[in-house]
């Protein structure tokens, strides 16, 4: 009957043939693992040993002509078993004139290019941002040009149709403030604030401020910005049945939310969340891992992160994804201290 945990020794004799796979990317032998192992096993021992592997789900024979391979289980373990490593300092700045949105595309291009991996980027929802202000101007037929900068850089606009003109005084007097009481502030704070109730000190003053007021409200409704992809090439890379595979891998990169859902189902390594195989909820991913660390600061949290497959560096991944988390954080906590 199969144990919960294996013992020590077929714990190592595991580790050795994961390596083994890792760098040849073939089934090893119990004979060939006796020629290249530390661990002074005969060929009948490690034979035995991998025979208790296999009865454990953490190797398998299946799918290749000799030799034995290790199973999502193994990797799990694997990686589970991996000693984090010092926080690393963050990776290779941006410009600092550079917007938040080039540091974003500047930090995912290196990780793609760092790990071979497609690397991924999934962003908090639209509310969290924080205001750096907002403009509006009247437009023909009732109309209202909206524009709000993030304090990250982003900068979103839209058009309004209002039922009433408003004159330019009525909206810079908005605009003021807005921008004089809001600065920093979430962009749901904002809006749920305006939700409440117009200001009575300002419609004092200024009554026809009521229907400008009700108009904003609209303003400040986004949708969750996009998630972002660098390196899809490297899906042709990855191992795959058939072409089919690799449009199906395709597909489940243009969810949004494969970072999030994929990572809500792993476990934490190294400060990260790691995902293999079936874990990650897509099919089409059963032989890839997903590897993601939050950034953020101050409430603002995004992810980054790469797809690739189960055979990775795990070491050398981790440790390039955790830079770029600090990259990040250490961006957008520049930007917010503005």
């Amino acid at each position: 009957m199969p144990r919960d945990t294996p013992l020590q020794r077929e714990l190592a004799v595991l580790e050795e043939i994961i390596q083994y796979y890792l760098e040849h990317q073939e089934a090893i032998s119990a004979r060939t693992l006796s020629k290249i192992s530390r661990l002074a096993l005969s060929p009948t021992t490690l034979r035995n040993l991998m025979e208790d592997l296999s009865s454990e789900g953490l190797l398998t024979s299946e799918g290749v002509p000799r030799g034995r391979v290790p199973t999502q289980k193994a990797f799990s373990l694997y990686v589970t078993r991996l000693h984090p490593a010092p926080t690393p300092s963050p990776g290779p700045q941006p410009q600092a004139t550079a917007t938040f949105s080039a540091a974003v595309d500047h930090v995912g291009e290196l990780l793609a290019q760092e790990t071979g991996c497609v690397a991924l980027c999934a962003f908090p929802p639209a509310e969290t941002y924080p205001l750096a202000w907002v403009h509006l101007g009247a437009a023909p037929e009732r109309q209202v040009v909206v524009a709000i900068q993030t304090v990250l850089d982003d900068l979103w606009s839209r058009v309004l149709e209002t039922p009433t003109p408003f004159p330019d005084d009525l909206l810079r007097e908005v605009v003021r403030f807005i921008n004089e009481r809001y600065r920093g502030q979430p962009l749901g704070r904002v809006r749920q604030d305006i939700m409440t109730g117009e200001p009575k000190d300002l419609l004092d003053r200024m009554p026809s401020l009521g229907a400008a007021f009700r108009m904003l409200r609209k303003a400040f409704e986004w949708e969750t910005p996009p998630q972002r992809i660098w390196g899809e090439a490297h899906l042709f890379d990855m191992p795959a049945e058939n072409p089919q595979h690799v449009y199906q891998r395709q597909q489940a990169l243009a969810h949004g939310n494969l970072l999030l859902q994929g990572l809500g189902t792993g476990r934490g390594v190294a400060d990260a969340r790691v995902a293999l195989g079936t874990e990650t909820g897509v099919e089409a991913l059963s032989d890839c891992a997903l590897i993601g660390h939050a950034f953020g600061s101050g409430g603002w949290e995004g992810r980054i992160g790469v797809l690739g497959p189960m055979s990775l560096n795990y070491p050398l991944v981790l440790d390039s994804v955790v830079r770029a988390a600090h990259t990040l954080s250490a961006a957008v906590a520049t930007r917010s201290a503005v």
